[in-house]
């Protein structure tokens, strides 16, 4: 820039003595100075002339003077850079001492921002953390109070020592100043979910969607696994409730997160409180993960589950499934004869493990042991990964 206005003056000064020089031929003019006896007359060329050689004169002999510091400075700066750079890569290869020997050096002859964080990472690295509150303090006093990136480089370095919840406590203040910092939403993310703060994940995703952390698909993503594990984390079955009660409309219609809220209230010893959601979903369009938890009930709700199943069983006959559930229901509800007539048919058309169990234990009941066992083998076999073996027939002696 310095030199641009140089060249610029330079030009014009070019310009005007064009200009005027046709004139100054024609009169040169005259000056006349006084100094006590002294009398000196010039033209005003000559006049002009000297300032310039005086000027330059002067312009020279300053810069004679400042020589001696300016070599001694660029010295300095470029032992600095080569410090600077000299622990930038022993930090990158994890010396950490060699690194911040380096940066400390460096920092002698320049302060640096950069190389104050470099030197707190260094200083962690190597197990030193009043050092690295040292260094990060060093980097603070730059700005004269605490700067927004030495808070983000502290909050990276504390979540690096495994104290995520300090670094939470950081990074929320951070973002409270800048929503939409990836560097904060990113480590918010990560800590979330290293210390399972599902809730705070879930509120979180509308952020990472606006910043551009994520696209639209990966934030519907980790809402609804945040939600999940939300529900799978519930203690008891008030704190499920209200955990259901805070999504949005729009999440509690989606069938993993039934899934989810159903399998929990089953775990909690509370599947009545299931019963009306899963309910709504399977009258429309009766889905496998929704009937298998409907297949779990209280005692107190046997007869309302298989009535319910029958009368979707009306509108889907040939509903897999659905004869599972009921098969399942009728086992309970000690209806061996039913149980046994929907197993059958769900072993024969889409044999899984479950059903197989299940039909084990009617054969068991009716004293069919050996059909029994090779019910129960199937069920193993299933598990593994392996197909089922044919059943005796059923007029084989037993």
């Amino acid at each position: 820039m310095k030199r641009l206005l140089i060249i610029v003056l330079a030009a014009v000064a070019l310009v005007a003595t064009a200009f005027i020089a046709p004139y100054l031929a024609e009169d040169p003019g005259h000056v006349q100075l006084e100094i006590g006896s002294w009398r000196i007359e010039m033209s005003v060329l000559v006049l002009v002339g000297a300032v310039l050689l005086v000027w330059i004169a002067l312009s020279v002999l300053v810069g004679l003077f400042r020589l001696p510091s300016r070599v001694i400075r660029k010295a300095r700066e470029h032992r600095s850079r080569r410090q600077l750079e000299k622990g930038f890569l022993a930090l990158t290869e994890g010396d950490w001492p060699a690194a911040e020997r380096a940066l400390q050096k460096s920092l002698r002859y320049r302060d640096s921002t950069a190389g104050y964080l470099a030197a707190a990472r260094a200083a962690q690295g190597r197990g030193d953390n009043s050092g690295r509150d040292r260094w990060l303090e060093h980097a603070d006093s730059r700005f004269g109070h605490r700067h927004f990136v030495t808070g983000l480089a502290r909050a990276r370095l504390l979540a690096a020592e495994g104290r995520s919840e300090e670094a939470i406590a950081l990074l929320e203040k951070l973002h409270l100043k800048k929503p939409r910092h990836e560097g904060v939403l990113r480590l918010l993310l990560e800590n979330y979910q290293d210390l399972g703060r599902w809730r705070d994940l879930r509120l979180l995703t509308p952020a990472l969607r606006r910043a551009g952390v994520v696209d639209r698909e990966r934030a519907t993503e980790l809402t609804v696994l945040a939600a999940r594990r939300e529900l799978d984390a519930s203690s008891d079955i008030d704190q499920l409730e209200s955990s259901w009660k805070e999504l949005p409309r729009k999440l509690r219609g989606r069938r993993e997160l039934v899934s989810a809220y159903a399998r929990r209230a089953a775990d909690l010893g509370r599947t009545a409180r299931a019963s009306g959601l899963l309910e709504h979903h399977l009258a429309g369009d009766p889905d496998d993960e929704l009937l298998s938890l409907y297949a779990s009930s209280d005692e107190g709700e046997l007869t309302h589950r298989i009535k319910q199943c029958e009368k979707w069983l009306e509108s889907h006959p040939d509903h897999i499934g659905l004869q599972q559930t009921l098969g399942l229901l009728y086992l309970d509800d000690r209806q061996y004869d039913r149980a046994r007539d929907c197993l059958e048919r769900v072993v024969r058309e889409r044999p899984n493990s479950r059903a197989y169990a299940a039909l084990g234990r009617v054969l068991d009941r009716a004293g069919k042991l050996e059909a029994a066992a090779q019910c129960y083998r199937n069920a193993l076999r299933l598990r593994d990964g392996r197909g089922a073996e044919p059943l005796p027939p059923p007029s084989e002696p037993v």
